[in-house]
């Protein structure tokens, strides 16, 4: 019998978690007799350029990559006729979308059901908090939910939104959000010990707070930074803490003025940095803090938890309902409430003995988040999907 394929299209090269995820995933269909392509759609998405240039060597998968340009870039018509010609090319027995958001979805969706006549798999992060909602496009995803036959999601915030949107429970595979836990950690190691140097060569604080992402509306910063001033002035204990803010994007000119305006003492700007150099200012910070107000599920906390941080993660974020657990390693907060961000990190300044205890409860979480367990993940819901349940076949 002819191996069964397996096409998995993907919107960015740049992705450096999801290229590690990929690599074991392929591992296991090799071993399994799967066929295995990803279709890259872009090298990258304008937002990210300053995030760090695209590391080739991680993408240890067949992958084709169709623009060597970004996202925003692409020609719909060329677009359209390159994922054509590879589908066909490749004619996958099920293919793996990310998503409904670009047009090239909606055709890869076409052909593969009603042309081809395999499986398609739609994966999602998206939650019911995921930015605002409008009644057309909500419209629009149940139409192309209808003609999905499985869905995996990125915890329970996600598969809560897309049996809304329509698709059966049973249909719904759960898998984790991982980033690459080995490297993140052997950077934070190599760093940790060298804290009170590179605090003292930084002029950082001996405690400090820290956000990593990009400097954009819906990551909500100003609150943060209006908390902290708030800190500042109301606790005593708050004049050994500091705020690192690790990122760029197009509101940083304005969170410096509001520095400023709010005369908000020891709030460090560092800049956009690669992912493998952001471990860095993991090893000098205490707390994490993600205040978006639209966040999908928000990898960075998957990172500063396995460098041993608490954290402080907004209730929009799909991560706060599955990686932090209130009180053991961290806490949820209202991003529209100064106070109960504030109230929250008080917590911390107050008891700062808790941070190594909380920080120890984060690693312990985060530890099965890994790679190798979302690829497993990824391919046991294949085989089930392609052999009517029967995943007893993976090895």
């Amino acid at each position: 019998m002819e191996n069964k394929k397996v096409l998995i299209i993907h919107n960015i090269l740049w992705s450096h978690y999801k290229a590690k995820v990929f690599s074991e995933l392929y591992k296991l269909c090799t071993k399994n007799n799967y066929g295995f392509l990803v279709i890259q759609i872009a090298l990258n998405e304008k937002g990210r350029k300053k995030l760090g240039d695209i590391d080739l060597c991680i993408h240890q998968y067949p992958y084709k990559l169709l623009f060597e340009s970004s996202m925003e870039d692409i020609s719909k018509i060329r677009g359209i006729y390159k994922i054509t010609k590879e589908i066909y090319t490749y004619k996958p027995d099920l293919i793996v979308l990310p998503g409904y958001s670009h047009l090239l979805y909606w055709v890869a969706l076409f052909i593969e059901k009603f042309i081809l006549r395999g499986r398609v798999v739609i994966s999602i992060d998206s939650t019911e908090y995921d930015n605002p909602k409008q009644y057309y496009k909500e419209h629009a995803k149940k139409l192309f939910i209808r003609f999905c036959d499985y869905a995996f999601c990125y915890g329970t915030k996600s598969k809560e939104y897309v049996v809304k949107l329509g698709m059966s429970p049973e249909k719904v595979i759960i898998r984790f959000q991982a980033t690459d836990n080995q490297t993140i950690e052997n950077v934070y190691n190599g760093y940790k010990s060298e804290r009170d140097y590179l605090i003292s060569k930084n002029g950082f604080k001996k405690y400090n707070f820290i956000y990593v992402g990009r400097l954009s509306k819906e990551k909500n910063v100003e609150t943060l930074i209006k908390a902290f001033r708030l800190l500042k002035d109301s606790i005593i204990e708050s004049k050994d803490w500091g705020l690192i803010l690790v990122g760029d994007g197009e509101r940083k000119e304005y969170l410096i003025n509001l520095v400023k305006d709010l005369n908000a003492r020891d709030v460090f700007f560092v800049g956009g940095k690669s992912w493998k150099e952001v471990p860095i200012y993991y090893a000098l910070s205490d707390v994490f803090v993600l205040p978006s107000i639209s966040e999908p599920w928000g990898l960075v906390v998957n990172e500063a938890m396995v460098c041993e941080l608490p954290v402080i993660v907004s209730y929009r974020a799909g991560a706060a309902y599955d990686l932090v657990r209130e009180g053991e390693n961290g806490f949820v907060f209202d991003p529209f409430n100064e106070q109960d961000l504030l109230e929250k990190m008080s917590f911390f300044v107050k008891n700062p003995d808790k941070i190594k205890e909380m920080g120890k409860c984060s690693k312990k979480i985060i530890a099965e988040y890994t790679p190798e367990n979302a690829a497993y993940q990824m391919f046991k819901g294949i085989c089930g999907i392609l052999n009517k349940g029967l995943d007893s076949h993976v090895k």
